[in-house]
């Protein structure tokens, strides 16, 4: 058997495990993709638990034998290139790409000159911005507010014109984006593929089929440097692969050096 020295790089995939619609060579994944090119860490850690019984012979009570109580194996993925999608299995959440569309008589909040507000939707334009008089008045941008950052939808209001009755009522429209809802997901289990080659050309393939996946520690939105994503969690019990000699219940690996 060959010998190496392991120091990996690859990609690395995501997918969802759907044992009605995935294929057992597979893992049972479905919808594949890879998270990107600047993943630092991907990193197993298998425990075996054992209880210890002692002898009762020799009235030293010397280790006799250890039963298997569990396995388990924990896995955490580092990165710092990813997509929304990736991102919302950290917070829990889904990413949905929202369409663009208008917006008639969003309500603001009181305010106050010098008050900012946000819109609901980010990458406004056309923003129009009236009380409620039974005519309206409308709002005249760059002397009663000024859109500050349209990407964001942050405004700010300068001054009221005179008489004015509220609340104040916006309309807009907004341009296409990207939006999750922390902690909003159902449980859905994701599984890894990783495509790993050393520095020798030695390739090895790893399949974890199954995971419940969270944020593995703090994400950093305000930083001197890029932003590492960390995900982690247990692989789980795969009673479909439980028999399958390729795969066993957690974790598939292959094409190694033999």
């Amino acid at each position: 058997m060959k010998r190496m020295i392991w120091d990996g790089q690859g990609p690395v995939f995501l997918g969802k495990y759907d044992p009605d619609n995935g294929t057992p060579e597979m893992g049972f994944l479905t919808g594949l993709y890879q998270v990107g090119c600047g993943t630092r860490t991907l990193t197993t850690t298998p425990s075996i638990e054992r209880n210890t019984i002692n002898e009762s012979c020799t009235g030293k009570r010397l280790p006799l034998a250890q039963l298997t109580s569990a396995r388990s194996l924990s896995v955490s993925l580092a990165m710092q290139q990813f997509d929304g999608r990736t991102l919302a299995k950290g917070l829990a959440g889904e990413h949905v790409e929202k369409e663009a569309g208008t917006v008639t008589d969003e309500v603001l909040p009181t305010l106050n000159p010098g008050d900012y507000f946000f819109l609901k939707h980010p990458k406004v334009s056309s923003v129009v911005i009236e009380d409620s008089a039974t005519t309206p008045t409308e709002y005249v941008a760059g002397t009663h507010y000024v859109v500050e950052d349209a990407d964001h939808g942050r405004c700010k209001l300068i001054e009221h014109p005179a008489g004015q009755e509220g609340p104040l009522k916006v309309d807009y429209e907004y341009g296409a984006y990207g939006n999750i809802a922390a902690f909003s997901a159902e449980d859905v289990q994701t599984g890894i593929i990783f495509n790993g080659t050393n520095q020798e050309g030695y390739k090895g393939r790893v399949i974890i089929p199954r995971l419940n996946l969270a944020m593995g520690g703090d994400f950093g939105w305000i930083s001197d440097e890029a932003a590492s994503l960390e995900l982690s969690g247990q692989a789980l019990f795969v009673p479909e692969l439980e028999n399958d000699a390729d795969f066993g219940p957690f974790m598939r690996v292959d094409a190694l050096p033999v």
